[in-house]
């Protein structure tokens, strides 16, 4: 292999034990595109912030946590240990309020029911949407002595008071530089805030590290009063106990910029004299349906589940890819639809490749070498997308033309390449798509791979003892099921398209 092919192959693997990485991702602290160097050699810790699991899951936030899984899947396969964080806040007054509708008076009791539900529900959407697992799921309820303890340091340091009625707030006036995360003009914000409902408070723009507890509401002991931790404390302390402070990465959904984010900065600097939390910060655009932020008033709010109902994990996934993650993004059925028809047409490639490598000689093929080398000029494209600020768009591309190579090039000289060369091009191709969260249903049963065979064996005998009507029904047969034949003047090749046929594990 020339040297040429060889350079091609620079990424995978290459950065084990590196400081500096290829990578180059927009940071919203300094609003530009920045070259990703972690603060250890070879290893990337990260924070997202997790859910609320008060409901379901919608759109908005799968888009979120799928970005961050190709992210993280991208890191790994640059050879880049990482650790990642994502929290539950299982406590909040969106919680406690669901509870009260669902439960009435049994809430205070039952409250523990609502997050236990959509935690749940939250495993089974990831797991459905091939996002991997997190290190760690911290959950505030696990952690508030950790949180009081904070809170006692943000006191006795005079960056938090205490209300009339033992609730604390932290004192925003007491941080240089806040508002400078979110490029806010604090007077005006001041000028322009609504009155809240806590007396206690000094400042419109302070905010709660620890309420005060209500009749009817579960509650944790305190210096200060019965009561729970505060939302934008949660997300510091535990970031700061499983990844340490500084770490490299924190993100979540562009809403949450200002205020939480911007709140955790400055209770990070308060608490461990840092000024910052986290060296790069990562946020994903908003998810909109026609136009129109989602929300309940407007009845708009299109679940996971519910598109999952209806269209496969992949598909999402794909949908989602197609965007780049910085942009906004309308969420539409016909978009879905379109990722779908993408999906079928990656699944294509993949099975052809598979008819291919069962079928290729062990001897060395005369198109090796050229075949390689296209195999690998698509990953080192693919890669180099996601490098620059993760163009998810320009990498769906790729694979989509990698897959077209295979189609419409590769299974038309079968005897000349080697099984070794299609062995190393099914196993790239299907890493690509897993780094989107594609192609994950890849490992076909060798009863359904033997079946479908045998069944494109009677048809092709039947085609040339020329009984055409007999070899068209089987192929409507197989059409239906979504077993979908394709004709070549090599041999026939089949594909099974994965959005209607539930395979056997």
């Amino acid at each position: 292999m020339s040297k040429g092919t060889l350079e091609l192959r620079l990424y995978r693997g290459a950065f084990t034990g590196c400081t500096e990485l290829p990578l180059r991702i927009y940071n919203t602290a300094s609003r530009s595109i920045e070259k990703l160097v972690l603060l250890e050699s070879g290893k990337a810790r990260g924070y997202v912030c997790g859910p609320t699991p008060y409901d379901s899951m919608h759109v908005g936030h799968a888009r979120t946590y799928s970005f961050f899984d190709t992210f993280v899947k991208l890191l790994r396969y640059l050879g880049v240990k990482v650790d990642l964080v994502i929290n539950f806040t299982d406590i909040d007054d969106k919680i406690l309020n669901k509870a009260r509708e669902e439960f009435g008076p049994e809430s205070y009791r039952r409250w523990r029911e609502i997050p236990e539900r959509y935690i749940r529900e939250f495993f089974e959407v990831s797991s459905r949407l091939n996002i991997d697992p997190a290190t760690h799921y911290p959950r505030v309820t696990d952690h508030v002595e950790d949180m009081v303890s904070s809170i006692e340091k943000l006191v006795s340091s005079g960056y938090a008071y205490v209300a009339p009625d033992g609730s604390v707030y932290f004192d925003v006036t007491k941080v240089s530089n806040y508002g400078a995360f979110s490029r806010q003009d604090i007077s005006s914000l001041i000028a322009g805030a609504r009155v809240e409902p806590e007396p206690g408070k000094r400042n419109p723009l302070d905010f709660a590290l620890w309420k005060s507890w209500k009749p009817g509401e579960p509650w944790w002991p305190s210096p200060w009063c019965p009561g729970r931790p505060g939302w934008h404390l949660e997300c510091v302390v535990m970031a700061a106990k499983y990844l340490g402070v500084p770490f490299d990465f924190h993100g979540g959904g562009l809403d949450l910029v200002f205020p939480h984010h911007e709140n955790e900065i400055a209770i990070a600097r308060a608490l461990f004299g840092k000024n910052i939390l986290a060296r790069y910060w990562v946020h994903v655009g908003l998810v909109t349906v026609h136009g129109e932020k989602m929300s309940k008033s407007l009845k708009n709010i299109v679940t996971v589940q519910e598109v999952l109902s209806r269209h496969s994990g992949e598909a999402l996934r794909l949908y989602y890819s197609m965007t780049h993650y910085r942009k906004p993004l309308d969420f539409s059925l016909e978009g879905l639809q379109q990722a779908e028809q993408l999906l079928r047409t990656l699944y294509a490639a993949h099975d052809y490749l598979l008819q291919l490598t069962r079928e290729a000689r062990d001897e060395q093929g005369e198109k090796d070498s050229e075949v390689l080398t296209r195999c690998y000029y698509f990953e080192n494209q693919f890669i180099e997308k996601l490098l620059d600020d993760m163009d998810t768009p320009g990498a769906v591309s790729t694979i989509i033309e990698f897959a077209r190579y295979i189609t419409s090039t590769l299974i038309y000289v079968p005897e000349k390449v080697s099984k070794t060369t299609c062995t190393t091009l099914l196993q790239i191709y299907t890493e690509l798509g897993n780094i989107l969260g594609v192609l994950y249903q890849t490992k076909l049963p060798d009863i359904v791979i033997e079946l479908v065979e045998e069944i494109v064996k009677v048809r092709s005998r039947l085609r040339s003892e020329k009984k055409y009507d007999l070899a068209d029904s089987i192929r409507a047969f197989l059409t239906n099921m979504g077993i979908y034949l394709t004709d070549t003047r090599v041999r026939t090749y089949w594909t099974i398209d994965r959005t209607r046929v539930n395979l056997p594990t």
